[in-house]
């Protein structure tokens, strides 16, 4: 399974201000990260305040921001919102797979299963998570051709129901889509309960938007310069030490 270390725990000011978090992973340092890695650290904590107060935002900062996860897709910057430890089975999966992209099979057969009940119980979730930002076009294409198979009347529309099925069982075994249709289930229900969803990290204030196109238009020429360890990293917030949470002979949770 591949490693892919694209993603970025990003403190966003509203005046247009970065602070990128650095990890100490086992004594190796760094910012980018797998999107499973970003979120075990994230699950440790139960909202974004104890995050903030966790890696030294102060009040009176935190209230002029936010936390967001950023990374690269066909040269566009995009975010992803958090996940804490209210999300119980994606934290679990994350913990189980981190550095990874993709999940095993018999991780997700009964997620897969949940899911296609769910959707045939309350079409609404479908549209919900269909129209907003939780899914792809892959994991898109796919349902939609398993179902197309799946409720056909044609005796030969059964003989390729398997590929599909197998096919969508690919997309489930994306981290990236769990995770996606979590998030979404999560919201859905705040929704449904009329109580607050979080922020889109996606949908930035004109200012915002205004570096971000002058980021992408005028890149920063770096000059390289042998490091020292007394050098603070610009635009980084205080480095902690996640080793702890992540040496599992110094830290075990407790399973409920």
């Amino acid at each position: 399974m591949a490693r892919q270390n694209r993603y970025r725990l990003v403190f966003r000011n509203k005046s247009g201000e970065k602070k990128y978090v650095t990890l100490n992973f086992k004594n190796n340092k760094r910012n980018t990260f797998s999107l499973t890695e970003i979120d075990y650290i994230t699950s440790l904590f139960s909202d974004v305040a104890m995050l903030a107060s966790f890696v030294g935002i102060s009040n009176e900062e935190f209230d002029k921001g936010y936390f967001a996860i950023e990374y690269k897709s066909n040269s566009r910057l995009k975010s992803l919102e958090l996940v804490f430890n209210d999300m119980i089975f994606l934290k679990d999966l994350a913990e189980k797979n981190l550095g990874e992209s993709k999940v095993s099979k018999n991780s997700i057969t009964g997620y897969m299963r949940w899911f296609l009940n769910k959707m045939s119980n309350d079409p609404e979730f479908l549209k919900y998570i269909s129209k907003n930002r939780y899914t792809n076009s892959y994991f898109k294409n796919a349902l939609s051709e398993y179902l197309m198979y799946k409720n056909s009347d044609d005796k030969d529309a059964q003989s390729v129901l398997w590929q599909a099925k197998v096919r969508l069982e690919k997309e489930f075994m994306r981290y990236k889509t769990i995770r996606g249709l979590e998030v979404g289930r999560r919201n859905f229900e705040l929704e449904k309960a009329n109580k607050m969803v979080p922020r889109n990290p996606d949908e930035l204030t004109p200012l915002e938007q205004a570096q971000r196109e002058h980021e992408l238009n005028h890149p920063k020429k770096v000059k390289k310069r042998k490091s020292r360890k007394s050098d603070p990293v610009e635009g980084q917030l205080p480095l902690f030490d996640a080793t702890p949470y992540t040496d599992s002979n110094e830290h075990k949770r407790t399973k409920k």
